[in-house]
């Protein structure tokens, strides 16, 4: 299970890019003089960049999850991209306040404001899309793979030598059978769920007979279902 990151790591987190906003403040504020409209314009879209990195940061690292962090450095990536490029062309501005037009230096830097939230929130959506694709092919595999451990357990529990070697033959067939489901197997799927709950019921009543023909069923369900899909591929 993902570890969720806890308000500490967030405090830690926060304090640290606080840290790095004063040291921009101790270095931008006194170097220039006659602040105006166009400085305070850079310095809050410069603000903006800082705070655009803390939330690209916060969301990448929100899960302490490999997978999660992996699907996240796009977006990271670009935070730390637009917050370079913003640095540069507020520094630009700033250093040259006195003959830039103030709705230029406004317009250029929200136009790369708003280019970085709409790749953000592109990102987000590819992030959202691929992570649900992922659980749906997980739910899928992991249904065959459970059946595979219910017949292993009966494999190991089973003190009948001959009951033992078929559930064996099931437990192997199971375990290299191609674990995804699709349209061409939700049937046999079903089919080999029900059976599989058969045997269960089967070899805690110590019914043999009955238990060998269901392993037999089984058999013939599973090497349909690879047919199947080796077919449709």
């Amino acid at each position: 299970m993902a570890k969720v990151l806890d308000r500490k790591q967030y405090v830690m987190i926060s304090i640290i890019f606080a840290a790095a906003f004063a040291i921009y403040n101790i270095i931008v504020l006194p170097l220039f003089d006659n602040k105006n409209e166009v400085f305070w314009v850079s310095y809050v879209f410069m603000f903006l960049a800082f705070a655009a990195v803390v939330a690209a940061t916060l969301v990448t690292l929100r899960t302490v999850d490999a997978e999660a962090i992996f699907m996240n450095i796009p977006l990271l990536s670009f935070s730390i991209f637009y917050f370079c490029a913003e640095l540069f062309v507020s520094f630009v501005f700033m250093l040259f306040r006195g003959i830039a037009p103030m709705p230029l230096a406004a317009a250029i830097q929200a136009i790369m404001l708003l280019g970085f939230i709409i790749f953000a929130v592109l990102a987000l959506m590819s992030k959202e899309a691929v992570q649900s694709i992922n659980k749906n092919i997980d739910t899928k595999v992991r249904t065959i793979k459970n059946l595979s451990v219910d017949v292993k357990i009966l494999e190991d529990q089973c003190t009948d030598k001959e009951l033992q070697h078929e559930l064996h033959k099931i437990t192997e067939a199971i375990r290299f059978s191609d674990p995804m489901t699709t349209e061409v197997t939700e049937e046999l799927d079903e089919l080999i769920k029900g059976k599989v709950r058969e045997l269960k019921f089967q070899c805690s009543n110590n019914n043999k007979n009955e238990a060998m023909q269901t392993c037999s069923q089984l058999r013939s369900y599973i090497s349909e279902r690879n047919q199947r899909l080796e077919y449709s591929k």
